[in-house]
């Protein structure tokens, strides 16, 4: 099997939209003029409903590739993407609109969980990691350029932003051609991944509710820097949302550099990630200036894209034989439910914090961090000193 950098690239590609839903969410204004007998919530729904889809998906997708192929499944769910991502530039209808927003949500559901596993079925080791890397990078960057590009497209009108989604198609032509079906891997009993029943094991469980937590407290900064700026009164609305721009750059670099920083660090990749989170969130408790709250932004962003792909690497390595999928899909559904309870979380933090001032949730969400870092260093180092008295 050929593995260039068409093959690695055109892999690659199909993570270059799996996080564009929100790509749109400029629209909601123009469109709650054109829908005004809806609800704004209404309204607001067409831009969140792909992500409820996506967690429905995203687990069935493992048992639908089972059946007819994980090749043919990405190729399903880009086509589904394609038709149902465009279908709002043709219509003024609600339903029609809403519909085909939920089935968008379905398409990417379908080969979100394969745009990390199937790299595990080509790519092994450093390599892997890498490329993992690479895949949490491309959904930044991906994100990065449609919302761009949407944006200059609403000052024509909102039905325009929907053709953003007609790059899938080179994309998909590029996935057909150059992206051959993994080779089916046999058990020790003879069968094939297709034939083995998938399942998961207490290290896959640990590393989903991981993931949980920290995207419940990674969240604060997404949802709470512009209440931060605004009432400590040394930024605006504005402010914060050109520190999240910044923050999704820098993690996005830190995609790219994945790769080379897992072979220093390996397995305390996870504490030394938390860490720097836990600093990030301690910067913005008590930051007086934009400077300051965008160096915590941006070590957050580098963080937590050091933390993902570590922990997708790993459920491909830890997860049962022919269960690489699966596992992805949970962890996955993991970072989707994570970011939907987090407005509950980040409540709780700011109880637990005893202040009803907004640097009271940072402070307690770098609070919670730093003990779990310092958990995980724990862990990682006795399991480590574990290993050489066993060798």
């Amino acid at each position: 099997m050929k593995k260039g950098w068409l093959m690695k690239f055109s892999l690659l590609s199909i993570s270059l939209v799996l996080t564009s839903a929100g790509a749109i969410s400029g629209n909601i204004p123009a469109m709650a003029k054109t829908f005004s007998n809806e609800s704004l919530s209404s309204v607001e729904m067409l831009t969140t409903i792909p992500a409820l889809m996506v967690v429905i998906f995203v687990i069935l997708s493992s048992f639908i590739a089972k059946k007819i192929g994980q090749k043919q499944t990405v190729i399903l769910g880009l086509i589904i993407a394609l038709i149902s991502g465009i279908i709002p530039a043709f219509s003024s209808n609600f339903t029609v609109v809403l519909v085909s927003r939920a089935l968008l949500g379905v398409g990417f559901g379908l080969f979100n969980s394969l745009a990390v596993s199937m790299i595990s079925d080509y790519f092994t080791g450093d390599e892997r990691a890498q490329l993992i890397g690479f895949q949490s990078a491309f959904q930044g960057l991906g994100t990065a350029i449609m919302t761009y590009v949407a944006g200059q497209l609403l000052k024509v009108n909102w039905h325009v932003t929907f053709w953003i989604y007609a790059i899938i198609l080179p994309i998909l032509v590029l996935f057909i051609l150059f992206v051959p079906s993994p080779e089916k891997k046999q058990d020790s009993n003879g069968r094939s991944n297709n034939e083995v029943k998938q399942s998961t094991n207490m290290q896959v469980i640990g590393y989903v509710l991981l993931l949980f937590v920290v995207l419940i407290i990674y969240m604060g900064v997404q949802v709470k820097l512009a209440l931060l700026f605004t009432s400590n009164g040394y930024g605006t609305a504005t402010d914060a949302a050109n520190i999240i721009s910044i923050m999704s750059i820098g993690s996005m670099l830190a995609g790219f550099a994945f790769g080379t920083i897992f072979k220093i660090i390996r397995h305390y990749t996870i504490p030394v990630s938390i860490v720097l989170m836990a600093i990030s969130f301690f910067i913005l408790a008590v930051s007086n200036s934009i400077v300051l709250s965008g160096i915590g932004g941006v070590l957050t962003g580098i963080s937590f894209s050091l933390l993902v792909p570590y922990l997708f690497n790993q459920v491909s390595v830890v997860s049962p034989k022919g269960s690489a999928t699966l596992s992805t899909s949970l962890l996955l559904v993991g970072s989707n439910l994570g970011s939907s309870f987090s407005p509950y979380g980040l409540a709780l933090l700011g109880n637990i914090s005893g202040t009803s001032s907004v640097n009271g949730v940072f402070m307690a969400g770098g609070t919670v961090l730093a003990v779990m870092a310092i958990i995980g260093l724990i862990f990682v180092t006795v399991r480590n000193k574990k290993f050489v008295k066993e060798g």
